[in-house]
């Protein structure tokens, strides 16, 4: 017989022929000529493709243990088969995440002993902290682990970061630090009461491992959301709407204007929503920031969803690939500064190498975005919360908004575009060196209504953010909190073995 794999992002659909549709043969299929992430699966009934459903049991086997039902292909690349709350048959596409099958049975013992300590042990629960996918420590979230081991030592806040990852040498010296993928990670997956990180909590687990025990543990852990920047520019996702399952118990923001972004648009209460300054500013000494040599201009523009699946020959035609590659080429020939470039990977692998010869390709090798920031002159962006970033350490911002009207309907803006509340916007290739020149005349500063408009978007500038958050965090009711989640868990679960057995 034949089924069919239809992209979830693309047109594309694959037939596959199979000899039945047992489930030992369903689960065991490898299929090497496919590119896009995720693929459902369909029989075709009177020339109309139906969802392939699996029976009932079938389908718990799937959702507790789809980690055991994967294949690496000849690229390296893996396919693993899940189902989703409607019981479809679907396969996921991925690169290695590093997950194997001595980890699973390391997680699997962790699993067991840590509910177990759990439930003979529920109070004084340790917590983590983390960031993105445990490979970093320069963001908020290492700002707020360091503080707290150096002013409150005794506290359980433990830090994931994987053994090879750059950052992990700033992290030797220090107590409680957690290598990704050990047994004490797992453990304390389950274990702790809480994450402290500026992603969300599948970043202390194993990319796109989404199904099972332990990524359901993770993926409804009570969690303080410090956030990378300024909310404005940029929608953020569903999972983060107040009444999800998935929302954070805290989500951090810098200033009475952004509070009311997350109180009227993200349905929280101004208590969930406390008004502390990002973490990572208490790394910030404003008053050496002002007396810095800035020699540099940084380019950063924010990649787009609907590029994610194109081919490099496609993308090559974008009109964000021309525009930048019109950007750069304008740039190259800039004299008064060096120009830096951070730009996605597909970005770096297609661009001419005779013009990023003539730029500083900047890459996480090179060190932290903050150590950056400290000497650049002028921020390039388009919607990248970086702007927000640029702006408390007062550095001229230009807006390049190419593609807006796009953007606004396909990804969406807290406040109007047309109507910024610093920088320069520019809206022609030609109008950017206007832009750069004006900056320059005024010696790389702010303007005085920028300056003086700051106090509207943070609320402090005093290296005081870890403190504030921590006083946050120990007023939270966290038991509260779990039984609220368990609730909502229980009433989810309830919901799809519904629909399940319909």
């Amino acid at each position: 017989m034949i089924i069919y794999l239809k992209s979830r992002t693309t047109d594309e659909i694959i037939e596959v022929h199979i000899d039945n549709t047992r489930f030992r043969t369903l689960v065991s299929l490898v299929v090497e000529d496919i590119s896009a992430p995720y693929y459902d699966v369909f029989t075709k009934v009177n020339d109309k493709l139906i969802p392939y459903r699996l029976g009932f049991f079938s389908f718990l086997k799937l959702f507790i243990f789809s980690g055991r039902y994967q294949h690496k292909l000849k690229n390296g690349q893996i396919i693993r088969t899940f189902t989703t709350r409607n019981r479809q048959l679907s396969y996921l596409h991925l690169s290695d995440n590093g997950m194997d099958k001595k980890m699973r049975k390391i997680q699997t013992k962790a699993y067991f002993c840590g509910e177990f300590v759990n439930l003979i042990q529920p109070f004084n629960r340790p917590q983590l902290a983390f960031e993105k996918l445990s490979e970093r420590a320069q963001e908020s979230g290492f700002a707020y682990f360091k503080y707290v081991q150096e002013h409150y030592p005794k506290e359980k806040l433990y830090f994931i970061i994987k053994r090879d990852a750059p950052d992990y040498a700033k992290l030797k010296a220090m107590q409680r630090v957690v290598i990704h993928g050990s047994y004490q990670h797992f453990y304390l997956l389950h274990r702790a009461s809480l994450f402290v990180s500026s992603e969300t909590p599948g970043h202390a687990y194993f990319w796109r491992e989404n199904m099972g025990l332990t990524a359901n543990v993770v993926r409804t852990k009570p969690y303080v959301f410090l956030q990378h920047g300024v909310l404005g520019f940029k929608k953020l996702d569903n999972i983060f709407y107040g009444d999800r399952l998935t929302a954070p118990s805290l989500l951090i923001t810098s200033s009475l204007f952004e509070q009311n972004i997350v109180t009227s648009q993200l349905d929280y209460d101004a208590k969930r929503a406390p008004i502390t300054g990002l973490a990572r500013w208490d790394m910030i000494d404003l008053a050496q920031e002002r007396m810095n040599n800035r020699d540099k201009i940084l380019v950063f523009y924010t990649w787009r969803p609907w590029l994610d699946d194109i081919s490099d020959e496609s993308f090559r035609t974008s009109q964000y690939f021309q525009h930048i590659k019109a950007t750069l080429t304008i740039l190259s020939n800039y004299d008064d500064k060096q120009v830096i470039l951070m730009m996605h990977p597909k970005l770096h692998a297609t661009l001419d190498q005779s013009l990023l010869s003539k730029v500083k390709l900047w890459t996480d090798n090179d060190g932290p975005m903050n150590e950056l920031l400290s000497s650049v002159a002028t921020v390039i962006t388009d919607y990248s919360s970086i702007s927000w970033e640029a702006y408390y350490r007062e550095i001229p911002v230009v807006f390049d908004m190419f593609d807006q009207t796009r953007y606004a309907d396909e990804v969406g803006s807290y406040i109007d575009l047309d109507e910024l509340p610093f920088g320069v916007k520019v809206t022609q290739d030609n109008h950017l060196q206007v832009a750069l020149s004006e900056i320059a005349e005024r010696h790389y500063q702010l303007t005085s209504k920028e300056l003086a408009d700051k106090t509207k978007y943070f609320d402090f500038q005093d290296q005081g953010a870890s403190e504030r958050i921590h006083r946050q965090i120990q007023s939270l009711d966290l038991s509260a909190i779990r039984r609220v989640k368990r609730r909502a868990l229980i009433s989810a679960v309830g919901r799809m073995l519904h629909r399940s057995n319909n």
